[in-house]
């Protein structure tokens, strides 16, 4: 982490680091992550020509399962006995390197255990998989994030557009690996659970 996420890294690629702009949506002013992954969504049943009856359960069901997310990644940050530093907090107080500054510049005042944007995405890539019965499709995301080099990227699935929001956590400077990977799983698992009891589709 002292590397990968630091400003001025010299091991992050240019990929990479547009990767971890793209996906920041941490600022004020910005539609924040679930607004990022609604607004994707939308792109995406507009390319499938989705009726007022899907759009009415997917969206639903994508909702739900992000704000379920939510509780259950908070209820992870304060309700078990881990309470993990951030990086930022690791490296200076830790590793004495008072100097160090994650690439996103600031940090968030939370727990780092586990990824909220993790969860968020997982959550958000389960509903659509489960729905479309399929993870191979191609979309586009963009970002309003202030400090994104690039304004869209596209994707050949779901599950690589979640990988990469999970691992732009990373090469921002805020969150460790397994913050990503655990932030992921809980995600996978709260979608699954919603989308199979939940807002089941007419004759299910």
């Amino acid at each position: 982490m002292r590397d990968l996420g630091a400003a001025g890294s010299t091991s992050l690629t240019t990929d990479q680091t547009a990767a971890a702009w793209i996906w920041a949506n941490d600022a004020n002013g910005t539609y924040k992550p679930p607004g990022q992954l609604l607004d994707i969504t939308a792109r995406v049943s507009r390319d499938r020509g989705l009726t007022t009856y899907q759009n009415a359960r997917l969206f639903a069901l994508v909702s739900v399962a992000m704000a379920d997310a939510a509780i259950a990644e908070w209820d992870v940050k304060y309700q078990t006995p881990i309470d993990l530093w951030r990086p930022v907090s690791a490296i200076r107080e830790g590793l004495r390197d008072t100097t160090w500054k994650p690439l996103s510049g600031t940090t968030p005042c939370f727990p780092a255990w586990a990824s909220g944007h993790s969860a968020f995405g997982a959550a958000w890539a389960g509903i659509m998989r489960q729905y479309f019965k399929t993870d191979g499709t191609t979309f586009t995301a963009s970002t309003d994030e202030p400090k994104s080099p690039v304004r869209n990227r596209t994707f050949t699935s779901f599950s690589q557009a979640t990988r990469e929001e999970a691992d732009s956590r990373v090469w921002l400077g805020v969150h460790y690996p397994w913050d990503a990977s655990d932030g992921l799983t809980l995600g996978e698992n709260v979608a699954t659970w919603v989308f199979t009891h939940k807002m089941k589709s007419v004759g299910s």
